[in-house]
């Protein structure tokens, strides 16, 4: 007899395997899109970076709202990230001095990514604890992860 077709158990061997390879790839994807997310907020804090010196060397100061520099997180940003009101610090005395943070959604995929942060020294990272406030906050922290 000539029987054409899949027995049970082949078929239950075929579907453990794909189930195998289905939980070792979904957790790498997670983190694929994890890192994606955390670089959009990146390039939008860096590009922050740049327009609040034009705007210093246009008015004498840093920006103190978002709205100043005629600029918004991007959906690929905002989807991920708030701006809360306290996104950016700018200093009250001395040497002119800026941060800006974008803190990650709650029960979003960043969630538990930790803050990225930028200020006009040039410095950019990640704190992963989301312990200290943007007016103290600096990537010598010990929580402090550099982007690189």
């Amino acid at each position: 007899m000539d029987a054409r077709g899949f027995t049970l158990i082949e078929l239950m061997i075929t579907v453990a395997i794909v189930g195998i390879l289905g939980a070792i790839a979904y957790p790498s994807y997670q983190s694929y899109v994890i890192r994606g997310n955390r670089s959009q907020g990146q390039q939008f804090l860096m590009d922050l970076a740049q327009r609040q010196e034009r705007y210093r060397i246009d008015q004498g100061q840093y920006a103190p709202k978002l709205s100043d520099l005629r600029v918004g997180p991007p959906a690929t940003v905002s989807n991920y990230y708030d701006t809360p009101d306290d996104f950016f610090y700018i200093a009250p005395t001395g040497m002119p001095f800026f941060a800006a943070q974008l803190a990650p959604k709650p029960g979003m995929a960043q969630a538990n990514d930790g803050r990225l942060f930028v200020n006009s020294r040039g410095e950019t990272w990640r704190d992963a604890s989301s312990a200290c406030d943007l007016a103290t906050c600096s990537s010598s922290d010990a929580t402090a992860i550099a982007w690189h």
